[in-house]
């Protein structure tokens, strides 16, 4: 997927001006594509236009204007724009308890193995970002690759191919069934349009 560039931020006045505009049109793009997987974790299947919000909004946070301090911040956030023919997540473990939230960090040990998006008969295994993986816990935020097989557009889309994500940890076992709105937007992130080898 194409990943955001320079020129698509806007200084820091001008995206004061329509901030709260930009803001909703995000919230609605999120909306299909934020999914719960059991009572206690999300994904957001993040693409360009996610990391270009995030992007405006540290730019806005932390008042950098430079373009070595642009440049800095699309570095890291670009990291969350899929590759070509995968899909990409951040992985939330939601409780708003901190003692909880501690424990199950120590219980979901081995998580990255057990996590997995069913696409018909295919099943792309999760690959987590390794710096959220210690000995004896795991960061309550995970950032989560699918690499899709071929042809995962057109299934995505074929409402009769089945499409859920399901986790079989020994402490976590949950499973979500895809909606049609959210298969509508993940299709999109695999669109050949929207690849970034597309460029040029």
């Amino acid at each position: 997927m194409r990943k955001v560039t320079p020129d698509e931020l806007l200084p820091l006045g001008a995206y004061e001006q329509v901030r709260d505009r930009f803001r909703q049109r995000l919230i609605a793009h999120k909306r299909p594509r934020r999914i719960f997987l059991g009572p206690e974790m999300s994904l957001l299947f993040e693409d360009h236009d996610t990391v270009l919000l995030q992007v405006q909004e540290m730019l806005r946070a932390e008042r950098i204007s430079s373009p070595r301090g642009v440049r800095d911040e699309l570095d890291v956030y670009n990291g969350l724009v899929p590759p070509d023919g995968a899909l990409l997540a951040t992985l939330m473990i939601e409780l708003e308890d901190p003692a909880l939230r501690e424990r199950r960090r120590r219980e979901y040990v081995g998580l990255d193995a057990h996590v997995h998006f069913a696409l018909g008969v295919h099943v792309a295994h999760a690959e987590m970002d390794p710096e959220g993986r210690f000995d004896d816990r795991i960061s309550a935020v995970r950032y989560v690759t699918f690499r899709m097989p071929e042809g995962a557009r057109a299934m995505l889309l074929d409402g009769s191919v089945p499409a859920r994500i399901y986790a079989d940890h020994p402490r976590y076992q949950a499973e979500v069934v895809l909606t049609e709105a959210t298969r509508a937007a993940l299709a999109e992130d695999l669109a050949n349009e929207n690849a970034e080898n597309a460029r040029g």
